[in-house]
């Protein structure tokens, strides 16, 4: 997707970025690559709190990250969401509790998320001192309200037909359909939820150029270019007033450096 020297750069960044996604090594992608890049303004320049934390002393999706994301002035707090037995929409990450996951109640390890009683989710304390609970997507949106500019930025894991309907419901039914943002990949879904729900506000994730002529095509709000970016991806979302995401996967790019070069490019936000 890289032009100039296309096959030495392409072949590089594919293998790095590989590597980054798999292994979560140490970053060996050279910023270089990217320099030849023609200079754009970003139409936007705005803030993603990963897992709706700043990774410093809470719990990833919970609702203290939440608070203290919004306390920094991050505008959008993204969260993975998922849909347990019951029907509930609660946060997390991770398809099961693990030992890197959760603390407590300790019997309850290796069971599948999905799987849990209403009960057994709401035994479960995410922090070494058992305070921190799995939250519910209806507590998160609650969380926002206090706020008069933070947006949840929903990652529905395990992307479907029938958890994206049970997100956009209860976001109508809490008269909150403006304050979530949802990210999809699939294109036929990004059409058809844009026809249904024009009041829903959705973020493409893309994952090559076809993708993005699509999702331009549908009115997306936001773009998140997968691990990829050219001028040219950049300049087409700008023209068709859509906020540029970057997505490089990779958790030591996250710095002041990472953030001013590709916000230099264009790039609203990574």
């Amino acid at each position: 997707m890289i032009s100039q020297t296309p096959s030495t750069i392409v072949r590089s960044l594919i293998v790095t970025l590989g590597a980054l996604t798999l292994i979560g090594c140490a970053p060996t992608l050279d910023l270089k690559d990217f320099e030849h890049l023609p200079l754009q303004t970003p139409i936007h320049r705005y803030t993603i709190a990963h897992r709706g934390s700043l990774h410093q002393r809470y719990p990833d999706n919970s609702i203290p990250a939440l608070r203290e994301s919004i306390s920094h002035g991050v505008q959008f707090l993204e969260v993975d969401v998922r849909k347990g037995a019951d029907g509930t929409l609660f946060l997390f990450h991770d398809g099961t509790l693990k030992k890197s996951n959760f603390s407590s109640p300790q019997e309850l390890s290796g069971k599948r998320v999905h799987d849990l009683t209403p009960t057994e989710r709401e035994s479960v304390r995410l922090d070494a001192e058992s305070t921190v609970h799995i939250p519910s997507l209806k507590e998160a949106l609650n969380v926002v309200s206090e706020s008069k500019t933070a947006v949840l930025q929903i990652d529905l894991k395990g992307e479907s037909d029938e958890l994206l309907r049970s997100v956009i419901d209860l976001l109508k039914q809490e008269k909150k359909l403006n304050r979530a943002v949802i990210q999809l990949k699939s294109p036929e879904r990004i059409r058809r939820i844009r026809a249904s729900e024009p009041g829903a506000r959705i973020l493409a994730r893309c994952k090559d150029s076809t993708q993005l002529d699509q999702a331009i095509a549908a009115h997306v709000e936001f773009v998140e270019l997968e691990r990829w970016i050219t001028a040219e991806a950049v300049t087409k979302c700008h023209h068709a007033n859509i906020t540029v995401v970057l997505n490089l996967a990779a958790p030591p790019y996250d710095n002041q450096i990472t953030w001013e070069f590709f916000r230099a490019r264009g790039v609203d936000s990574l």
